[in-house]
């Protein structure tokens, strides 16, 4: 057996691991068997053999080690190691201190147990702390073991810096005084032994006493440097200034003294430079080569003057810095202030574009007076300024040179000319002695005046309805600026006029042919002329009064028995048409034709064209038939002086017969009358169908007003009355639907007179909600009525074709002209009495006797649709042919009659 256990531990170790332990295995005693052939078969005591193993319920403390300088800002060592018996699930360690590289390691020891360390380093900020370390097994026991950590606190030397080891006089300077310490609780308190730095090779020491006691201090010696600007005096220059390639500048400088001035002061400039003083001017001394010879000093240094001349500007000389230097010691023995002394110095600018000059007017050039205007530049060369030339306008020129500031001088140009309306444009140019030119150009937008205007009369007087020429003029400068004349009445005819006066000079005259009515009276006639640059104005005063009769010497001669049925005056618009009524009593004989004249004997009216005068050539006719005593004269396009009197006259046989009571004399007006409209209501609802009709009176017969409407209709007719001889009133009378849309609606109606005056009636009315349903309705209702009506056409039709041939009755002659309405009506029978032929002339008809209504188509140039018109009499005139021979006495009375109409 002893042989065994030697060959054992020669040659293997032997061992058994439990995987999990429990109270169980506690106190048993195990021995290891290596004889697989003899299991049994011997019996031998192992008792001291045996291990008996021990089963506890605790962890082991483990051990804590620190190595290393114990002071505060110094890094140790810190290890934790813990014994325990099972290798392969070894415990867990940690520190309650933050682990920098840290490294685990397992070693098994000899008694058959294992050690596990965790090493770690770590840096002591503070002079007192624990160090803890936690150990936790697989089984979960936990176990904990604590070392305090004392360090020693340091103090290192105070340390001073500064941005420079020169202190320069009378500028600041940073010096920071600094303590380094290892433990917060030792805060020092630093003080200085001078407040300021001002002494030049005295100490500057800095003092550090510690919270517990300590103290400590360092010292500098102080280099303190004379600054060159803090010399006693100082100067002024500007901080830039600018010139042109190849002109002159001065740098304008002034220096002071704080004390009294040296005698035989000498300045210099020097170019600023990083090191070193290149000399710009300077006596008996060289300069750098690209100021050799072309600076100079501006007198005089007595008066505190050290401005610069520079000749001839260079673009080397461009961005470079210049300072004067005022001391009787050289510069070269002082020190410099470094960049702070480029705040000093002047910066050259040097351009090769020149600016351009400055333009303006002087007041505002009117035509026909003298206008100014002035350009100017500013420059630095006062002994060869610039050249300022001027274009576009001849005239005098005044050079002058001005001081604006220190050595910027101003060259000003003052353009006197006298001013056209053809001036458009001035150009001034300015160019400098190197050759740099520029140049602004200005609009001059010349005025044109113009004179009050005046009117040819300052009280118009005038009789209603007879045209008055008025004139109002104008005078003006400019031949562009012709003014736009405006009266303050309508639809009246003028004519402009213009005519040179003298130089520059027009005048324009607006002649206004006037036809006023007696509502006019006392108002303003206004004419107004407005220019491109304003307007003005001038009235006078209407005075209108009355066409009265003129008395006829000749109305009781005994030689003119018989009258003629005209109106003594009668109204007419001017361009559209007039007929004037006209009705001849019996005669005894036929007229073989009619003839219309003025009372000073030129015919306005004559069958042979050649003996018309030109003025009423082709605008005049009798629409009348004079066999059946119908002398009316249509007058077409009427002129506003077209009143005459004009009277009728005839020829009966070989002799001309005239008539008393023949004239009639024309009531002029300019502008139609206005449409009346009937009453719509103020609120419809949409899709509501409104009859509305708008009427108009007039005295063209033949072409009466074309009607036009500002919404769609559904139906439309045209009617016109006689109501009075002579004067008409047209009626349209629509039928449309409101649209829909909630709003306001407009509804305009608007006449167009022959030859296309117009005038327009509008009227509002408040449109509330949807049209679609109620428009359904109204259009179904009309093909309704329009079905209807065409059923009862087509019956009428129908039974007259079935009427049964009468032999007895003798078969019709021709049928003469019935109206549409009796051809269709069933109470039209073959054997009632036929109408009488109805008259061929148009005007004959209107004053015919017949009661029915006659249908009258309108000539398709006058008419928008198939619109008809029916012509009704409203009240009745004599007839000629009822009243051929009136008595002597009864005269008045037939004159009255028209006069009324």
């Amino acid at each position: 057996m002893s042989g065994f256990r030697h060959s054992l531990l020669s040659f293997g170790i032997l061992g058994y691991i439990f995987s999990q332990v429990n109270q169980y295995h506690h106190q048993q005693k195990l021995y290891p068997w290596v004889d697989p052939e003899n299991v049994g078969k011997t019996t031998f005591r192992f008792y001291d053999t045996t291990v008996t193993i021990e089963v506890v319920d605790w962890a082991a403390k483990p051990y804590i080690m620190i190595s290393g300088s114990m002071k505060v800002g110094q890094s140790v060592t810190v290890q934790c190691y813990v014994y325990h018996t099972c290798s392969t699930y070894p415990p867990t360690l940690s520190l309650n201190i933050p682990l920098q590289s840290p490294s685990l390691a397992h070693v098994s020891m000899t008694d058959g147990t294992s050690r596990t360390t965790l090493t770690t380093t770590l840096n002591i900020e503070r002079d007192h702390q624990t160090v803890e370390c936690s150990v936790r097994h697989v089984s979960g026991q936990t176990a904990r073991a604590t070392k305090p950590l004392t360090a020693e606190c340091s103090f290192l030397p105070l340390t001073i810096s500064q941005t420079s080891d020169e202190f320069l006089e009378g500028q600041p300077r940073t010096v920071t005084c600094t303590a380094s310490y290892t433990c917060p609780k030792h805060l020092p308190t630093l003080s200085w032994n001078y407040a300021s730095s001002n002494d030049h090779g005295r100490s500057l020491t800095c003092y550090a006493r510690f919270i517990g006691g300590q103290m400590q201090e360092k010292s500098i010696t102080l280099r303190v440097k004379r600054n060159m600007l803090s010399l006693g005096w100082s100067f002024t220059t500007p901080n830039s200034i600018t010139g042109m390639k190849g002109s002159c500048i001065v740098i304008p400088c002034t220096f002071t003294y704080s004390f009294s001035q040296p005698a035989d002061l000498k300045v210099a400039w020097y170019l600023y430079q990083s090191n070193g003083y290149p000399s710009v001017y300077e006596e008996r001394k060289n300069v750098i080569s690209k100021y050799q010879g072309i600076t100079s000093l501006i007198p005089s240094v007595r008066e505190g003057n050290c401005s610069l001349k520079i000749e001839r500007l260079d673009m080397s000389h461009n961005q470079d810095r210049l300072y004067p230097w005022v001391d009787k010691n050289p510069i070269t023995s002082y020190h410099s202030l470094g960049h702070s002394f480029n705040d000093k110095t002047c910066q050259l600018i040097v351009s090769d574009q020149a600016q351009e000059p400055q333009l303006s007017i002087i007041g505002i050039p009117t035509v026909g007076e003298e206008g100014r205007l002035t350009c100017s530049v500013r420059h630095t060369c006062a002994s060869a300024p610039p050249e300022l030339i001027l274009n576009g306008i001849p005239g005098t020129n005044v050079i002058r040179d001005t001081l604006v500031s220190d050595w910027i001088w101003e060259r000003t140009a003052e353009h006197t000319w006298a001013v056209k309306e053809e001036d458009q444009s001035v150009r001034c140019t300015v160019r400098y002695r190197g050759g740099q030119e520029a140049t602004r150009e200005l609009k001059l937008n010349v005025e044109c005046p113009y004179d009050q205007i005046t009117m040819s009369e300052r009280l118009i007087e005038a009789t209603e309805g007879v045209a008055k020429s008025v004139i109002c003029s104008v005078s003006y400068k400019c031949k562009k600026n012709v003014p736009r004349f405006e009266w303050n009445f309508e639809d009246l005819q003028s004519n402009k006029r213009t005519k040179f006066i003298s130089n520059n000079t027009h005048e324009t005259l607006s002649n206004l042919t006037f036809i006023g009515s007696l509502g006019d009276d006392g108002k303003p006639l206004t004419c107004t002329a407005t220019f491109l640059t304003g307007e003005t104005s001038d009235s006078a005063i209407l005075h209108i009064k009355k066409y009265e009769r003129p008395i006829d010497p000749h109305e009781n001669d005994t030689l003119y028995v018989q009258a003629v049925n005209v109106p003594f005056r009668f109204n007419a618009l001017t361009r559209s048409c007039v007929v004037i009524p006209c009705s001849l009593p019996y005669q005894k004989g036929p007229i073989k034709r009619g003839i219309w004249s003025k009372k000073t004997g030129d015919t306005i009216y004559h069958s042979a064209q050649s003996k018309v005068i030109d003025h009423f050539k082709g605008r005049t006719k009798i629409i009348g038939d004079l066999s059946h005593g119908d002398c009316s004269l249509e007058i077409d396009d009427i002129k506003p002086f077209d009143n005459g009197p004009f009277c009728f006259h005839a020829e009966i046989g070989h002799e001309r017969h005239k008539y008393n009571n023949s004239c009639v004399f024309i009531v002029m007006k300019a502008s139609p009358e206005k449409p009346v409209m009937t009453p719509v209501p103020a609120e419809v609802d949409a899709g509501l169908t409104i009859n509305v009709s708008c009427s108009v009176a007039h005295t063209c017969a033949s072409h009466p007003p074309v009607f036009s409407w500002s919404v769609p209709k559904i139906t439309s007719k045209v009617q016109s009355t006689m109501t009075t001889p002579g004067v008409w009133e047209t009626t349209s009378t629509i039928t449309f639907i409101a649209a829909g849309g909630d709003g306001v609606m407009s509804l305009t109606c608007t006449a167009v007179y022959w030859l296309d005056k117009q005038r327009a009636s509008t009227v509002q009315l408040t449109v509330k909600g949807s049209s679609s349903w109620p428009m359904i309705a109204a259009v179904s209702a009309i093909s309704l009525i329009l079905i209807i009506i065409a059923a009862v056409i087509g019956v009428v039709f129908y039974r007259r074709r079935r009427r049964p041939d009468n032999s007895l009755t003798p078969p019709p002659g021709p049928e003469k002209r019935r109206s549409l309405w009796d051809r269709v009506s069933r109470r039209n029978r073959e054997n009632r009495e036929r109408p009488p032929r109805p008259e061929k002339r148009y005007v004959s008809r209107f004053i015919s006797k017949h009661e029915q209504n006659l249908i009258c188509a309108i000539p398709s140039s006058n008419r928008n649709n198939s619109d008809y018109v029916s012509w009704n009499h409203k009240q009745r005139c004599p007839s000629p042919k009822n009243n051929r021979r009136p008595p002597h006495s009864d005269r008045l009375l037939v004159d009255d009659t028209y006069a009324n109409c």
